[in-house]
């Protein structure tokens, strides 16, 4: 039996978080639980705490925008376009030329 994970091809754009303990801030200040955020979001308790936890660092563009506008953020605040600069590179590197 093989016990290594399989990971899923990328289907579309990702948003990244910028920073596991932002959002939780965000979530203090405004008295928002896992379970709470998670059900404006329209995803799981687990995969916020998953996200606070630094565990996970990407979502779907969806879930990104619900979490922002349920913490009351400017869109862009808390994740960003994974191929933007913040996000990282969106292309790969390649041998520099002689």
């Amino acid at each position: 039996m093989n016990s290594t994970k399989r990971r899923r091809a990328s289907k579309g754009r990702w948003m990244q978080l910028r920073d596991p303990k932002l959002l939780v801030g965000y979530m203090q200040m405004n008295d928002f639980t896992q379970a709470r955020l998670g059900r404006f979001a329209g995803c799981s308790r687990q995969f916020i705490h998953m996200l606070a936890s630094g565990e996970k660092k990407t979502c779907t563009p969806l879930v990104g925008r619900r979490i922002e506008e349920a913490l009351r953020v400017l869109p862009g605040t808390l994740f960003v376009d994974s191929g933007s600069p913040v996000g990282g590179p969106a292309v790969k590197a390649g041998k520099k030329a002689a």
